[in-house]
């Protein structure tokens, strides 16, 4: 390990990740992350998200900008873009500021696209 070299935490990302890694409860990050876990409960990110391609997530899910790999049953909210990759699955409800569908995401529920998504 390099010494002396500041990291700025800012820079670095969170991540939840480990084969059959369960978590039970609410998750906050304080910071970019990457959720590869199942979560049951919901997800907040004060920055961007990645929900990975093996998470399931039973819970709401918000934050700056997400991008949906994997699956997630009480819907999503971004503040900024929200990207719904090829094989993803959201249900119930997405609000987004923008927002960019692959072909082969599996979308089912209520959607708000645009500038205000208070109330």
């Amino acid at each position: 390990m390099e010494t002396g070299k500041k990291i700025n935490p800012k820079e670095r990302a969170a991540s939840l990740a480990g084969h059959g890694l369960q978590i039970f409860g609410d998750v906050r990050l304080e910071q970019d992350g990457v959720i590869r876990a199942k979560v049951k409960g919901n997800v907040q990110a004060s920055g961007k998200l990645v929900v990975a391609k093996e998470a399931e997530i039973s819970g709401a899910v918000s934050g700056v900008d997400i991008r949906l790999e994997g699956k997630v049953d009480a819907g999503l909210q971004g503040r900024g873009r929200v990207w719904l990759v090829a094989q993803s699955v959201l249900r119930t409800r997405c609000a987004a500021k923008s927002l960019r569908i692959e072909p082969g995401a599996d979308f089912r529920g209520e959607l708000r696209i645009g500038e205000s998504l208070d109330g």
